[in-house]
């Protein structure tokens, strides 16, 4: 699944022989002011879009700097399925309009499948730890692709209405190598992938993307099988 090859440090930039056809954001959620000032300086021909710091209002739709909304996040397909039908029935077809950004928060839905694990404890579960979050992303990227063929889908594209793509986040916590290596797995084409400022800054320097991430469902099925063993719905996590 993993199309990066690790190098030594190179200066910051776009990453050298981009192929994968993946949009890079700095998210600046949890960044200060003048964090967020300094992080988006420096990255300014590396992103095409920026997460800016949270502005404290409690909201399931939120915008980027250059006025994407994004909606979310979602944590498996059943949330996802629930917004992809309020989106149909609720946005309005617009020839200037962007199309959404779906949140899927990669290091969340580990954060989730793992406590739930440990509850369990034992060799297998603890074997399973940190698989979810990117099993998830495989078999959602595989959704969205299958909607937007479905008849209602092409019905409101054509008239007008911006196909959704998906945009994949992980958490500060995570830290920066943790970050990076959540990016690395996710560049699937015609998504997006935003990334705090220090994991940002470890992926642009460390890594060259070679290629897009291949959709592997037989391993993503096989996690999530096994998942549902041990009592965790991939499908259907809150």
């Amino acid at each position: 699944m993993n199309t990066l090859d690790v190098l030594s440090d190179r200066p910051p930039g776009p990453p050298r022989g981009a192929k994968a056809h993946v949009a890079l954001w700095l998210d600046c959620r949890r960044a200060s002011e003048e964090t967020a000032e300094a992080a988006r300086a420096e990255a300014a021909y590396t992103v095409h879009d920026v997460l800016p710091p949270a502005s404290g209002t409690a909201s399931t739709e939120r915008s980027s700097v250059n006025g994407t909304v994004v909606v979310g996040p979602v944590h498996s397909l059943a949330g996802y399925r629930r917004l992809m039908r309020g989106l149909l029935s609720s946005t309005t077809a617009s020839p200037a309009a962007r199309p959404p950004a779906i949140e899927y928060p990669v290091q969340a839905v580990d954060a989730l499948v793992n406590a739930r694990l440990d509850l369990t404890g034992g060799c297998e579960a603890k074997a399973m730890r940190s698989c979810a979050g990117v099993a998830g992303a495989h078999l959602l990227y595989d959704a969205l692709r299958h909607d937007l063929r479905s008849p209602d889908w092409l019905r409101a594209m054509a008239g007008g209405i911006p196909a959704p793509y998906l945009l994949w986040t992980t958490h500060f916590g995570a830290g920066p190598d943790r970050g990076a290596e959540y990016a690395a797995k996710c560049l699937f084409p015609g998504t997006a992938v935003a990334l705090a400022p220090d994991a940002l800054r470890t992926f642009t320097r460390h890594t060259v993307v070679t290629g897009p991430t291949s959709v592997d469902l037989v391993e993503a099925r096989r996690v999530a099988g096994i998942l549902d063993w041990f009592g965790i719905r991939l499908d259907a996590l809150d």
